[in-house]
């Protein structure tokens, strides 16, 4: 039986915990298996582990291999066969080295395993469901403190009249020195701080895309990994559509409905596609094309920012 992994729109990171922490074993007769993750919350490009074993009685007989996870949304990048005996029963198994280089929250269907118990009919048994997430790369992963907690000391009520004192007098003289470089300056980088707009911000990313030596290094698919997520940023915060976890397709479908010239329908088509292939089907375009989607990359923000208008006036739409 073939599997497959799909989105889910559930509170994934709840289950995955939930299903995770005991292990989740499933068992029949003399027979048991088990689906997990290393991790369940990962960045785009990060590697997990997932591990598909089952645990048998020698008499069992195991009829069908563990297939890989599909590869249209996590790519292999190692296997590994497990073999082994613990407690005179038999352990099999496949790990998996998987990433991926998709948004969203997502589900590892179950593996069917096909048994049979000596001269038995032909039996059945599931492993549990995986869910994983996968953040942007600026998002980042939950972070996680794990040092001692240190032993809670009571304060007194004189213990804590005392320390008021020195913080009352630290707050004045913090306040003291922010007073005295505030007026040495002049107020000069309160006057030239500046927030950059959605496109500005876009066009500052890219930039420094363009400036970098992933392409160099041979980073191809991270070079269009982050180009991609740069308009798909812009776009969800010029447009308010939900780019950034949405395909392509679904990105074109959505401009259905927003009068944007045929011209730069067809640049921001182009240019997605482009990183698509770059990220999903291993292409890697030669230094023209390169010079040619970095070039509409940047027409496409510079084309649908909104121009300048007078202060009260709502800004021209493209």
């Amino acid at each position: 039986m073939n599997r497959t992994l799909h989105r889910t729109v559930g509170p994934a990171a709840f289950l995955a915990i939930l299903l995770l922490a005991p292990g989740f074993l499933r068992a029949e007769d003399d027979i048991a298996v088990r689906a997990e993750v290393n991790k369940a919350f990962l960045t785009i490009g990060d590697p997990v582990t997932y591990t598909v074993t089952v645990t048998h009685a020698p008499e069992i007989k195991i009829l069908n291999r563990i297939p890989a996870p599909d590869s249209g949304i996590l790519e292999v990048k190692k296997i590994e066969e497990i073999h082994r005996t613990e407690k005179k029963k038999i352990v099999t198994g496949r790990r998996f080295t998987l990433t991926t280089y998709r948004l969203g929250e997502f589900v590892l269907d179950p593996v069917d395993i096909k048994y049979k118990a000596g001269e038995g009919a032909e039996q059945t048994i599931q492993t549990n469901k995986i869910y994983l997430t996968v953040k942007s790369v600026a998002e980042g992963e939950p972070k996680e403190d794990i040092r001692d907690v240190k032993t809670v000391v009571p304060l007194t009520k004189h213990t804590g009249k005392l320390l008021i004192i020195p913080a009352i007098l630290l707050a004045l003289l913090a306040a003291c020195l922010i007073y005295r470089n505030r007026a040495a300056k002049g107020g000069a980088a309160l006057a030239t701080e500046m927030v950059l707009t959605s496109g500005e911000e876009a066009l500052a990313r890219l930039a420094e895309l363009f400036d970098s030596d992933l392409l160099k290094r041979g980073f191809v698919k991270l070079y269009y990994l982050k180009l991609s997520e740069i308009l798909r940023v812009y776009l969800e915060k010029r447009y308010g559509i939900l780019a950034v976890e949405s395909t392509t397709y679904e990105i074109m479908r959505a401009f259905r409905d927003i009068p944007l010239t045929t011209e730069l329908k067809e640049k921001l088509n182009y240019v997605l596609s482009s990183a698509d292939l770059a990220k999903f089907a291993k292409w890697v375009p030669q230094p023209a094309e390169v010079l040619s989607i970095n070039k509409k990359a940047e027409e496409i923000v510079r084309e649908s920012t909104p121009a300048e208008t007078p202060e009260g006036e709502a800004p021209r739409g493209v």
